[in-house]
């Protein structure tokens, strides 16, 4: 909602209800928590989270001045035509300040211009919005949750490879809506490429690590970078396949068994019969701390927000969860048929991009569920 503010409150207040109606969720700058960003930078922002922008002209052009000795509803209405967002314009029957007339005349120009609709008060406007917003809401990009899932899907499908003594933890997260959220040609882009690797080695912890290898695939819908692919077993692993698609569907695989460097004088039995939760809790650090950095630098108006997200272990085979004892020296392996991929949720889970930058509660109950699905496989055993 693009207008003054002074003055205006009942206005806005209609807009706002008539947004909620015609059932979209409204974006309206006395709704913005507080931040650390500049109020100019917070409202640009909202717009570029939108779908549209409603613009509605009163009889004052004043606003908080600029950069561009504009007013800020000049402005928001500026950035969302320089980023195709769909614009609905509505012009008060009042007398207008000379400055206003000007820039109703830029906004509904013949040529270039919106077609706008005058109206008389607050409840006029109400139904003007809910009405247009409902013929108009075919063409923002739907939030579809199905189709979501299917992209979901399709990344698992695109499963890690079966290496001998590795069992893998793969997290992936999508967008609800269907549209193209990386540019592909970004996939080619060396620079592109350098910057996505610079996030992965510098978190806290980081998926990457500088000093081992890595190898990088791009394509025509994802880019994906693999940390040491071909690395001998005896080096000891730390595997990690990021890929990345243009709709905006993020997938980390990393190991978490084969994890520690072996030779003939130092032999784990546990690596090869146990799944320690301490390591999984470790991946899946690495992996959400990861997506919170690359979600902020692909999408950092939030856009995107909430995600859809599941999780997965590939190669469980007779893989007991549980922590090494020093002082055990066999293990018992169970023998239930264990799905694989072991899908994790049944019904992938909805999370806000607040939840990337303090992932303790999701991954805790991410572990609790493994734990679950785990004892369900022994019961299946006896």
């Amino acid at each position: 909602i693009s207008s003054i503010e002074d003055g205006y409150t009942h206005v806005r207040d209609a807009a706002e209800r008539a947004i909620e109606r015609a059932g979209c969720v409204p974006v309206r700058a006395e709704n913005f928590p507080s931040h650390r960003i500049s109020p100019r930078t917070a409202c640009l922002d909202g717009v570029l989270s939108s779908d549209c922008l409603v613009l509605i002209l009163g009889a004052q052009y004043a606003g908080s001045p600029t950069p561009m000795v504009i007013s800020a509803v000049e402005e928001e209405y500026l950035e969302a035509r320089k980023a195709h967002k769909q614009i609905l314009v509505y012009v008060e029957k009042v007398d207008h300040e000379a400055r206003q007339v000007e820039f109703i005349k830029s906004v509904s120009g013949y040529i270039t211009g919106h077609w706008r609709k005058f109206f008389s008060d607050a409840d006029e406007l109400e139904t003007l919005i809910e009405n247009d917003l409902k013929e108009v809401m075919p063409m923002f990009s739907t939030v579809n949750e199905t189709n979501a899932r299917k992209r979901l899907d399709g990344a698992f499908g695109d499963r890690p490879p079966k290496m001998d003594g590795i069992v893998w933890i793969q997290a992936v997260w999508t967008t609800l809506r269907d549209q193209e959220v990386i540019d592909p040609t970004k996939f080619i882009d060396v620079r592109f490429q350098k910057q996505i690797q610079q996030l992965a080695h510098s978190g806290e912890p980081s998926l990457f690590q500088f000093n081992l290898a890595k190898e990088i695939d791009p394509s025509a819908t994802r880019l994906r970078i693999d940390q040491i692919k071909d690395q001998d077993w005896h080096q000891g692993r730390n595997l990690v396949l990021l890929t990345m698609y243009e709709n905006g569907t993020l997938s980390i695989a990393s190991n978490i068994t084969g994890t520690k460097a072996r030779d003939s004088h130092n032999f784990d039995i546990a690596e090869m019969f146990l799944i320690s939760p301490d390591q999984i809790i470790e991946r899946l650090h690495e992996a959400w701390g990861f997506a919170n950095s690359f979600w902020y630098f692909i999408d950092e108006p939030r856009r995107h927000d909430p995600l859809l997200y599941n999780l997965a272990l590939f190669d469980v085979e007779q893989r007991r969860l549980g922590k090494p004892n020093p002082n055990q020296q066999g293990y018992t392996l169970h023998h239930g048929n264990v799905a694989n991929p072991l899908m994790i949720y049944d019904h992938s889970r909805q999370i806000a991009r607040a939840d990337l930058q303090h992932p303790e509660e999701p991954i805790t109950h991410a572990l609790k569920l493994i734990e679950m699905r785990f004892k369900d496989i022994d019961r299946s055993s006896w």
